[in-house]
């Protein structure tokens, strides 16, 4: 199925998790993850808080790419 069908050859077959303290791009995505889903879920009521997220997300904003949803295999 899909535009032009074709073997997927490089899937890895488990998930590694791994504590944010292992590895700087880990932590860094972790912060992202963070951030976005306070933003989303609108959990800050202050809005000192929500001017400080907003502007943390301005300086990230452009380098983020990628869907925005949850996986379920």
């Amino acid at each position: 199925m899909g535009y032009r069908s074709r073997q997927l050859t490089r899937i890895v077959d488990t998930i590694h998790f791994a504590p944010s303290k292992a590895s700087r791009m880990v932590q860094a995505a972790d912060l992202v993850a963070f951030l976005h889903h306070r933003i989303k879920s609108r959990a800050d009521t202050d809005p000192r808080a929500k001017r400080a997220n907003e502007s943390l997300w301005e300086r990230i904003a452009d380098k983020v790419s990628g869907y925005s949803g949850c996986w379920r295999p």
